[in-house]
């Protein structure tokens, strides 16, 4: 069944072979996966069309190979649009779904993109699980499955310091100021345990270079993503970043190139308001407007000539706001843990006192198979749930007992909040779980 839909992934009834590729994915699992047991409305990773398969892909349009990494993503997908590819321009968009774009290009309401399709293709590939920035962005820029490089979770039992940290601000839970782990020792240089996209890339002669937004630009979350990157700059708006891309290109239009740019604006406003609201839709217009007359209508013949454009995102959000299921309301679950909920309100990761597991699990398959779907931590890794490969050191220590995924618009919560949280993600839904994949050449 895979290789007849990828077969269809091609420009010819494009809208079609993405719709049809876009239900299998969803409905796809490998026989260990199945084995879990999980319920229909869980979308699993595709171990082989999901964002842990783009690094390699990008390397080997470029020339390159990545390694010990996941496998490039099927041929039918891209390998057309490779011939004599000497750059690629890499937008990754946070949490974009690609239920979300695809309505969009449907309706009419993003040409640029719409019109990049029509020269390409867009497609559907999954995320990982979590799908979760800190998880996600860390495979696209690795390569590596989650299970491989050890970051499975955004909020994370971190042994080595006896504490629960946030990831994406690398200090612990509930501490506001950034990179206080860094200063307590943690070695962005030993913390991950697999080589950067960039530094494997320029072992080939193969130069990245990104944009990220200056807020973000220094942080120690963006120094362990753009490691080997040749040139970091950082920029203020979508608008400036397309410019400064541009820029990018004329000034080294002979190198074997990498250039991305990473764009938080959707995530950041669907948190804030939700996707789909006219917010929402306002940062994604301003981002094709920039796209089409800052950099596309820009480029010169010369600099469109061997470039391939791809667009992203590490994952999707949830359409509508979530539903807390309150843990404090279940004080036969919650008495029995040992440490506070980790990973996120839509896949949590449990740890339990001595001898609680079992009741604990019994709990959540009785009382809340409607909201949650369950597996012990250790079968979920070995069954590849978090990504085949031989799982990091600390991959099992970071995932606690039992893995709680949210079904529907479900949250397992820790605290009552005034109101429901929005643009949520980290689960399994398909809003969520499948993300867009846009590649077009430029010449």
């Amino acid at each position: 069944m895979q290789q007849t839909i990828l077969e269809a992934c091609l420009p010819d009834g494009l809208l079609r072979s993405a719709v049809d590729l876009e239900h299998y994915l969803a409905e796809q699992r490998s026989p260990a996966l199945a084995a879990l047991g999980l319920p229909g409305d869980v979308v699993v990773p595709c171990h082989g069309i999901s964002i842990a398969n783009l690094p390699a892909t990008l390397a080997e349009i470029l020339g390159g190979k990545l390694l010990g990494a996941a496998a490039p993503l099927p041929d039918a997908m891209w390998r057309d649009l490779a011939t004599g590819v000497q750059r690629v321009v890499w937008f990754i968009v946070d949490a974009l779904s690609w239920l979300d774009l695809r309505q969009l290009v449907e309706e009419g309401k993003a040409p640029t993109i719409g019109r990049l399709a029509e020269a390409g293709r867009l497609l559907p590939i999954t995320s990982v699980l979590p799908s979760t920035t800190t998880t996600a962005l860390t495979t696209l820029w690795t390569g590596y499955t989650p299970a491989q490089h050890g970051l499975v979770g955004h909020m994370t039992y971190m042994h080595e310091f006896g504490l629960i940290g946030d990831l994406l601000s690398f200090s612990p839970a509930g501490v506001r100021m950034r990179d206080e782990l860094l200063e307590r020792g943690l070695s962005l240089d030993e913390f991950l345990p697999v080589p950067g996209l960039a530094q494997a890339l320029l072992e080939q002669g193969i130069v990245t270079r990104a944009l990220i937004n200056v807020d973000l630009a220094m942080t120690g979350f963006s120094r362990l993503s753009y490691r080997g990157v040749t040139e970091l700059e950082r920029f203020v708006t979508p608008a400036d970043m397309c410019v400064r891309l541009r820029e990018m290109l004329a000034a080294h239009p002979d190198e074997r190139l990498l250039a991305a740019g990473y764009l938080a604006e959707i995530d950041s406003v669907g948190h804030l308001l939700g996707p789909g609201s006219e917010a929402w839709h306002a940062v994604l217009r301003s981002l094709a407007f920039s796209l089409q007359h800052e950099f596309l209508s820009q480029l010169s013949p010369e600099l469109r000539k061997g470039t391939l454009l791809v667009l992203t995102s590490d994952h999707g959000q949830l359409s509508r706001p979530g539903r807390s299921v309150f843990l404090g309301d279940h004080p036969e679950l919650q008495e029995r843990l040992l440490l506070p909920l980790t990973g996120s309100l839509r896949a949590a990761y449990l740890y339990f006192r001595q001898g609680q597991l079992d009741a604990a699990e019994r709990y959540l398959r009785t009382e809340l198979a409607e909201q949650f779907a369950v597996v012990r931590s250790g079968e979920a890794l070995e069954a590849g749930l978090f990504g085949p490969g031989r799982p990091a050191p600390e991959a099992s220590r970071r995932l606690g007992d039992l893995v709680v995924l949210a079904r529907d618009n479900y949250l397992l919560d820790y605290r009552r909040r005034e109101q429901a949280p929005r643009g949520m993600h980290g689960g399994p839904s398909r809003c969520e779980m499948l993300s867009p994949l846009l590649m077009a050449r430029l010449d």
